[in-house]
């Protein structure tokens, strides 16, 4: 299996469990999904996904306003700067559940440069199916 096809296969994959998953472990499957599809396409061609790909925050169904930046230069004040930032955070478990009555409802992600962003956990399933769908098209185009 080469790479290509390892990369399709992982975002194909990760879109049907994400729409088809309903066991107890829902937001753990979350941050596992955002990981692999954050941390993978950057190893093999970030660049590609990111600018060459023309990501919008629309593309991901958030407003930028959705988002405190912190120390982060304006330039870099994009939707792929979002991924980036989501990156570090998970990569560097730099993620809070936000709970009541016991239940997570949303997911806090931070950064020691004052990034934070904080979506409900339905937000985040969507905006994590809509960068999934956003790859499995851009591997589709490659071809």
């Amino acid at each position: 299996m080469d790479g290509n096809c390892l990369e399709k296969d992982f975002i194909s994959r990760t879109l049907h469990i994400l729409k088809h998953y309903e066991g107890p472990y829902g937001v753990t499957l979350l941050v596992n999904c955002l990981l692999g599809l954050i941390v993978l396409p950057k190893e093999k061609d970030y660049n590609h996904i990111t600018e060459r790909g023309q990501l919008h925050f629309s593309d991901l169904g958030i407003k930028e306003t959705d988002v405190q930046w912190g120390e982060l230069e304006d330039s870099k004040r994009t939707a792929a700067g979002l991924l980036r930032c989501l990156r570090n955070s998970v990569a560097h478990c730099q993620i809070e559940s936000l709970s009541k009555d016991g239940e997570i409802q949303a997911l806090r992600f931070s950064d020691q440069r004052g990034f934070e962003a904080v979506f409900r956990l339905e937000s985040l399933k969507q905006i994590i199916e809509k960068l999934a769908g956003y790859l499995d098209q851009l591997e589709i185009e490659k071809k």
